[in-house]
């Protein structure tokens, strides 16, 4: 692990609540065994996160019917239409906003065999924010050696290949939870953009105890959240009209669909490897049951991360 992660990994265990931040840290590791064999275990052992609770929390809404598990009538068109718009492989991308465009090409030029920093300026060159938070980055006081860097090469050179795909990594935030004006999602985003940041650096953490890339569980962690951002912006779009609260049933069958709306995404980015088949995985089934090593690491990340907040 860099020394650049240990530092944005320490500041936000000493920013978590007094409920025992480092043992919510590192509950997942010691239940997430030493080997590579025991990702793909059964996930009995944890209970799955309340996904009513889950809901109220991120959008302050009170859910209605608690004893009720049927979905009312206007709730059950809205579910229709998402699972057939699912099940159509149509693109996702006015409901699911898409990291940057050239994060995999950046991937493969930083993670092939022989990484290139000079490919991976060249990339970045053409996204300014992105550019301006790299030489940010370099120019911190945890990467200071010697005087400031002022333009993209230097700054480059001074992260390297892991400061870098960290800094790129983080850039996937900006786009994915950008709230919009829909109402629901104007209160979830920000609260979505935390609990995605606090998943990927226990993704992180956990990965490599698990047999799992250390950055493809990072990303994962990142990304895992925008199934929430699209259910909620197509239920602003599509049912704008449907009286809320919402019944239980409906905002449980809702958790799930962001799941799956995250898997047809993730397909869909084709942003490395390890994501399409997460992706994939997540489309196919809850990503609780999954054997996948990769979904095994989320799953936990997912779990302390979401109990992390409701506690809060």
């Amino acid at each position: 692990m860099s020394m650049a992660f240990r530092w944005v990994l320490r500041r936000w265990l000493s920013g978590a609540s007094a409920s025992g931040p480092r043992e919510v840290a590192r509950r997942p590791l010691d239940a997430a065994g030493a080997g590579a064999g025991d990702a793909a275990a059964p996930a009995a052992e944890l209970a799955p996160p309340d996904s009513v609770e889950l809901y109220q929390r991120l959008t302050g809404d009170r859910c209605a019917g608690a004893t009720d598990t049927s979905p009312r009538q206007h709730e059950g068109a809205f579910l229709d239409w998402i699972h057939t718009l699912l099940e159509s492989r149509q693109p996702l991308a006015h409901w699911v906003p898409r990291p940057p465009s050239m994060l995999p090409r950046l991937l493969a030029c930083l993670r092939g065999e022989e990484p290139s920093l000079r490919e991976a300026s060249a990339l970045v060159r053409a996204d300014p924010q992105l550019v301006a938070e790299i030489v940010r980055q370099a120019n911190s006081a945890r990467m200071q050696h010697g005087a400031p860097v002022t333009d993209l090469e230097q700054a480059v050179l001074r992260l390297g290949v892991d400061g870098l795909l960290r800094v790129a990594g983080a850039s996937v935030m900006r786009p994915l939870y950008d709230a919009r004006r829909d109402v629901l999602l104007a209160q979830a985003a920000p609260k979505l953009a935390r609990l995605a940041l606090a998943k990927s650096l226990l993704c992180f953490m956990q990965a490599p105890r698990c047999g799992v890339d250390a950055f493809d569980a990072y990303l994962a962690g990142l990304t895992h959240n925008v199934g929430w951002v699209g259910v909620l912006r197509a239920l602003a779009v599509q049912a704008p009209q449907a009286p809320r609260p919402y019944s239980c049933g409906f905002v449980v069958q809702l958790s799930r669909l962001s799941e799956r709306m995250y898997g047809v995404s993730a397909e869909q980015w084709q942003i490395n490897d390890a994501l399409t088949g997460l992706g994939s995985a997540l489309r196919a089934s809850p990503l609780g049951e999954s054997t996948l090593p990769l979904a095994r690491v989320l799953w936990r990340a997912e779990t302390e991360a979401v109990r992390k907040l409701l506690v809060a």
